[in-house]
C-alpha cells in the first residue's frame, strides 16, 4: 500500500526528528527522539543505539509509533527520559502521544546488528538498523510538518552571516566554523533545496 507522507511535509530518503514511542512486556511506555527516514511506498527506516529503552521494546514488540510533532517539550522530556504519563493516549496496549499533530504505526519487518565500525559516529556501541512497514497513518492537524534538522541550521548560519561583517576575526572564526559542521548537517540530513541554499551562502561567506 503506497502512503502520502508529504502531506506531513515528509520526503523519500529524507530524515526528519520525529519522537518515537513504545510499550513494554509490562505495559510501560516510552518516548524517544530518535530519526525517522521513509523509503516510499510503505516501507521506513530508522537506526537505535544498542542499550536504549525504545529498542529493547522495538525487539520484544515488533512494533512502534512514530509521533510528528515540533512540541519542544516533548522533545525535551522525551530526549531526557522523563515524559509523564499524562503525555499519552490512554490506550493500554499502544504508546501515543496525546494530541500529537500526525502518527504513523510501524510494524517491524527486519531488526540488523551493525557494529560501530559500520556507522560515522564511532563508539563502543553497536547500532540496530530497523526496517518496518506501515499499519496505520493517522492525521490529527493538517497544517502538521515534520521536523528536519537543517532548515534549523540554515537559519542559524543565516543569522550568523548578518553579523559577520561586524565581528572580529576570532569571532568570524567561529562563525565559519559553526557553518562548515551545519553544512555536513545539510549534507546529512536535508532536501536539495536546503543543500543548495546552504552551499550559496557558504560561497558568500568565503567572500567576505
Amino acid at each position: 500500500m503506497n502512503y502520502d507522507l508529504s502531506k506531513v511535509g515528509i520526503e523519500k530518503d529524507i530524515q526528519y526528528e520525529c519522537i518515537t514511542t513504545t510499550i513494554n512486556e509490562d505495559g510501560v511506555k516510552n518516548a524517544a527522539a530518535f530519526a525517522f527516514k521513509y523509503l516510499g511506498e510503505d516501507k521506513v527506516f530508522c537506526r537505535i543505539f544498542e542499550g536504549s529503552k525504545t529498542l529493547k521494546n522495538i525487539q520484544n514488540t515488533k512494533e512502534y509509533v512514530v509521533n510528528i510533532t515540533q512540541n519542544p517539550l516533548v522533545f525535551t522530556y522525551a530526549t531526557l527520559d522523563c515524559l509523564g504519563d499524562e503525555y499519552y493516549t490512554d490506550d493500554d496496549d499502544i504508546a501515543i502521544i496525546k494530541n500529537t499533530p500526525a502518527y504513523i504505526i510501524v510494524d517491524v519487518v527486519s531488526i540488523e546488528k551493525m557494529s560501530p565500525d559500520d556507522f560515522p559516529i564511532k563508539g563502543d556501541k553497536n547500532i540496530f538498523f530497523i526496517t518496518g512497514k506501515i499499519r496505520k497513518f493517522i492525521i490529527n492537524d493538517e497544517n502538521v510538518q515534520a521536523f528536519n534538522r537543517g532548515l534549523s541550521a540554515l537559519i542559524e548560519s543565516l543569522v550568523n552571516f548578518s553579523r559577520y561583517k561586524i565581528v572580529d576575526e576570532e569571532k568570524r572564526k567561529e562563525y565559519m566554523d559553526r557553518i562548515i559542521e551545519n553544512q555536513r548537517v545539510i549534507d546529512k540530513v536535508s532536501d536539495e533545496k536546503t543543500k543548495m541554499a546552504m552551499a550559496y551562502l557558504k560561497s558568500e561567506y568565503e567572500k567576505n
